[in-house]
């Protein structure tokens, strides 16, 4: 099976793993692994909501023991829970992908942005995720505003097959990532699980194409390090390290997060070529939102064979 993703609406890490369980992947299993994940961080509570007809949102509530995350233990964390819970050595790939490119992309933030760390606590309600949506305490909140002043749309020509390009961007032992330290987007764990947790369930290959660029939003968001522009920092650098296509708008508000970022450079996402869409057998379907309902499209997961 194969995955095709419509970013329209923009994308965060829980709404991924919301579209799964749209698409048909058990909730019960993805809700256990996820919640394992936010055990090891402090405390978690994981609400799915069907809140339209094929439409799901999940509401994660994480409440953090701890200011920040080293790489080495987060690394350390996933290995135990895919362990648990018989992830497959493809999804592990990928799962580790997705952290490894968050660290490195919030290491060189931090560095390139000139951003500092105050405050030992992590609450999503002010922070980095605000999924266009609502109030998590480590909430998966993404209301951001990274705003790029420079426009890229990255209209690459990105008519491969998958099949023969599958990149895995396994740097688990790159120097750099050893010292790095994740802060706000700790809770990444929580999300990987639930995307190699999904992925595995509906037997779907850990790649994908997009219907069109992602809608990264616009404005500014508050988070612990100040008023941040939308893209924010580690979104931006993943979006250009990867060459994600993207485009404002259609609202100002954080549509597309870091973790979302990730998860879409680790599936080696690009285009989708004009008219291949049409051809495709298509076998699931499913939609998400974040925490807020808002006048833009909801994420969409094609599963198709």
């Amino acid at each position: 099976m194969k995955l095709l993703i419509n970013p329209g609406g923009g994308m965060s890490g829980d709404m991924f793993s919301a579209a799964l369980i749209a698409s048909g992947a058990r909730s019960d299993i993805m809700k256990e692994s996820m919640c394992a994940a936010g055990e090891l961080l402090g405390s978690v509570n994981i609400e799915a909501q069907s809140i339209d007809q094929g439409v799901m949102r999940l509401l994660i509530h994480l409440e953090s023991k701890r200011k920040h995350l080293a790489s080495d233990e987060g690394r350390t964390i996933l290995t135990h829970l895919f362990d648990r819970f018989g992830i497959k050595e493809e999804f592990r790939n990928f799962g580790m992908n997705v952290f490894d490119i968050l660290v490195k992309a919030e290491k060189r933030a931090h560095k390139e942005f000139n951003i500092h760390i105050e405050g030992d606590h992590i609450d999503k309600k002010d922070h980095h995720h605000e999924h266009h949506i609502a109030d998590h305490k480590h909430d998966h909140k993404h209301d951001h505003d990274h705003r790029h002043d420079h426009h890229h749309e990255h209209h690459h020509n990105h008519h491969h097959n998958h099949d023969d390009h599958h990149h895995t961007h396994n740097n688990h032992h790159n120097h750099d990532l050893e010292e790095s330290f994740l802060h706000e987007a700790q809770d990444i764990v929580i999300d990987i699980m639930g995307a190699v947790t999904g992925l595995q369930e509906l037997g779907v290959q850990p790649r994908a194409f997009l219907t069109c660029p992602v809608s990264v939003g616009g404005g500014h968001v508050h988070c612990s390090h100040g008023m941040l522009s939308i893209p924010a920092p580690a979104t931006t650098v993943i979006i250009e390290e990867y060459n994600i296509p993207w485009k404002k708008g259609p609202i100002e508000k954080e549509l597309f997060t870091p973790t979302g970022a990730a998860i879409l450079a680790a599936l080696d996402s690009h285009l989708i070529a004009p008219g291949e869409f049409d051809k495709l057998n298509v076998r699931a379907s499913g939609k998400s939102r974040g925490t807020k309902t808002l006048d833009i499209p909801p994420l969409e997961l094609v599963i198709y064979s």
